[in-house]
């Protein structure tokens, strides 16, 4: 059991008020939710975004909390002893590392970012480490893994949910963590003084501007994973798929980076590039790589799957891995849940779930499904409400260009009106193609799977492994997957 003072270990408190010896404090856990407090936990209170955790040390005390960590002097007529801790932010990281005996020292950590590819790189990095025999585990949009799967709140945790995490992946002997970092944890410093042994870019298109004051802000957020989370020692690992990624690439120069490897270059050149030669059955790639060309067969489906290999390959490199090993471990790979999944077959047409939500992901997934459909390709899709409301016609403006149908839907509405954003929508389409509005989405993919004929591909976007919908201030149980086969089982037994 720790006690208080192992906790404060080369912490620098600036004032304190103590009812009792710190050694004789043990400490059960650590919380800065005071809703999470438990009997034998210290409340760290600390100035959040939208509120002040100095407002909830009287109910954490009566909680049973045995300490607050605080940011100002101790108020003396509380009953529980308080610690004003200099720049109580950036000490968290020390704090929870001397509660949880500094999981980050016995964890290769390597952390992706990127608008798109970044779970896809994140998953196969994970699931590739674990084919190569190292314990792994994989923290980000699609679930927690650490040795037992949980869903994720957060794409990128805070600290206090990441700690805990990391110490069962070490007490599980485990040798290595990927994350997915994004933009939001960056911009907020949400898990300050972790740091990674390799970093990792995919691409970077419009998203988040509801967030994000503009593209500019968005990319700095980015590029902050490099400059202030990187280890000195650490290699960084960059996509040029996008302008963005070779801007990237030459401010890490500039900055001194001394590990750098660039792949994906448009133009040939970098350290690794990816060729797609066949999509039956899979994307069969060839990988050109260290003067050499690697014939690689997959199980992956989806062009786009091509540029997340690139900067996989790039990882496992950097991870020390030989080009020759790679390449044969490749095929072992599976696409993640949620992304250019092939849920179901119904009259001969497929069913496609995609968590595509912005206008490139859309665009990428759409023409990935035109060089295999025979027939028609459907899309249904809507956009997220509360969320950044430009990017609306701009994704109807990629589905009017590349899908043969269009039906329009719910997506996540969360406090908006479903019709007034699919209105957005509208604005992006020309009239052109076939278009069906039907704001329930269960009721929208029934009528588009009764639509399909042979050779038909209908692509589900939007929501890909996610299995609720946001509706006024509630999460509802919805699965796109889970959907789709409960209508083609019950369309089947009608038949």
């Amino acid at each position: 059991m720790k006690t208080l003072k192992d906790i404060l270990k080369e912490i620098e408190v600036i004032n304190s008020f103590a009812l009792t010896n710190l050694e004789t404090i043990e400490v059960k856990g650590i919380e800065e939710n005071s809703k999470l407090i438990k009997p034998g936990y210290v409340f760290v209170a600390r100035k959040g975004i939208n509120t002040n955790g100095e407002f909830f040390i009287e109910e954490v005390i009566s909680k049973g909390a045995v300490a607050v960590l605080r940011e100002t002097p101790p108020d003396r007529n509380l009953k529980i002893s308080q610690f004003q801790i200099k720049n109580l932010k950036k000490s968290i990281f020390k704090i929870l590392s001397n509660f949880y005996d500094n999981p980050c020292k016995a964890l290769k950590l390597i952390g992706i970012t990127g608008t798109n590819g970044k779970t896809s790189v994140s998953f196969f990095t994970k699931c590739l480490l674990d084919h190569f025999g190292v314990k792994t585990g994989y923290i980000g949009t699609l679930f927690y893994d650490i040795g037992e799967v949980f869903p994720s709140k957060e794409t990128t945790p805070s600290l206090f949910t990441l700690f805990p995490l990391l110490k069962k992946l070490t007490k599980k002997n485990y040798q290595a963590c990927v994350l997915e970092v994004s933009s939001h944890a960056l911009s907020q410093d949400r898990i300050s003084g972790i740091k990674f042994d390799i970093c990792a870019f995919t691409n970077l298109s419009r998203d988040h501007l509801d967030y994000h004051k503009d593209m500019e802000d968005y990319f700095n957020a980015k590029k902050k994973l490099f400059l202030n989370y990187l280890k000195k020692e650490g290699t960084a690992v960059i996509s040029l798929e996008t302008s963005y990624g070779k801007r990237l690439a030459e401010e890490l120069k500039q900055a001194d980076l001394k590990k750098l490897f660039l792949v994906n270059d448009p133009e040939g050149k970098g350290d690794v590039n990816v060729e797609i030669v066949d999509r039956r059955g899979g994307l069969t790639l060839k990988v050109r790589c260290g003067g050499k060309g690697y014939l690689v067969k997959t199980q992956v489906f989806g062009d786009y799957q091509a540029k997340n290999i690139g900067t996989l390959w790039g990882v496992f490199l950097a991870l020390g891995f030989e080009a020759d090993e790679i390449a044969k471990r490749i095929s072992q790979l599976k696409n993640p849940p949620g992304r250019l999944e092939v849920v179901s077959e119904f009259r001969g047409a497929k069913i496609v779930v995609d968590y595509a939500h912005t206008p490139s992901a859309l665009e990428e997934a759409l023409k990935s499904l035109r060089k295999v459909k025979e027939k028609r390709l459907m899309v249904l899709f809507g956009c997220g409400g509360n969320r950044d409301t430009g990017k609306r016609p701009l994704m109807g403006k990629v589905a009017n260009k590349l899908a043969d149908e269009i039906i329009l839907t719910s997506d996540n509405p969360r406090f908006e009106d479903p019709l007034a954003i699919i209105e957005d929508i509208k604005r992006g389409l020309n009239g052109t193609k076939p278009l069906k509005v039907i704001p329930d989405r269960r009721e929208a993919l029934k009528q588009a799977i009764k639509e399909l004929k042979k050779g038909d591909v209908l692509l589900v976007a939007g929501k890909g492994h996610e299995d609720y919908q946001e509706i006024k201030g509630k999460r509802i149980p919805f699965s796109d997957r889970e959907e789709v086969l409960n209508i083609v089982k019950n369309l089947e037994v009608e038949r």
